[in-house]
């Protein structure tokens, strides 16, 4: 089933998936690498057959990159949030919960996972136990912050930005790749930035 569209730069989106047993994973193309946006087929709730194996690096928590060598749509899934419920335990609770509760946050409320405290994996599943609000931080960017809390997820979905999104709605939130800026010191840390990408 794909569960998420998520826009990086350069026009390309990384493509979420769960499968059939629970596995999460993300469809890559057979160099392992991401697809332009209108280059990529896969659409949020469709159901594909694939064939696929591990590719790239597989640093923790980025464990779910396959190479995908080939996909049939088998059409479309109504009820994602029972379909995703029967195979995937969501987060619940505040925004501290997320990923094993071991996400740190930035003075700007920005959170991340570093090396000291990694997940079992880069996505997942969450009810919040509050509304979450569309926000701009000082930097311009879009977010998604719980009522009347300064910590957030930054919103790289497709999806129409809602204002609001209800407590209790199921969404899915990930882990960008390890970064550092490129002026860092060398014993700066790198660290995964968290990412809300789509409620259902």
């Amino acid at each position: 089933l794909i569960v998420a569209r998520t826009q990086m730069h350069g026009g390309r989106v990384c493509v979420g998936a769960l499968s059939a047993d629970g596995e999460s994973l993300r469809l890559m193309n057979t160099n392992c690498g991401s697809d332009r946006a209108q280059d990529s087929p896969y659409q949020i709730g469709e159901q594909w057959r694939i064939v696929c194996a591990p590719c790239g690096e597989q640093k923790p928590p980025h464990l779910e990159d396959v190479a995908v060598s080939s996909a049939a749509n088998l059409g479309t899934v109504k009820d994602l949030v029972g379909y995703i419920s029967d195979r995937a335990k969501p987060w619940k609770g505040p925004i501290g919960a997320l990923f094993e509760g071991k996400i740190q946050f930035t003075q700007n409320g920005a959170g991340y996972i570093s090396e000291s405290a990694i997940p079992g994996g880069a996505t997942g599943f969450w009810i919040p136990s509050s509304d979450l609000v569309l926000k701009n931080d000082d930097r311009g960017k879009t977010g998604y912050y719980p009522a009347g809390d300064y910590r957030h997820l930054s919103y790289v979905g497709i999806q129409d930005p809602a204002e609001r999104i209800k407590a209790d709605r199921l969404v899915r939130v990930s882990l960008a790749r390890w970064w550092k800026p490129r002026d860092a010191d060398a014993d700066f840390e790198e660290r995964c930035y968290a990412q809300l990408s789509g409620w259902y």
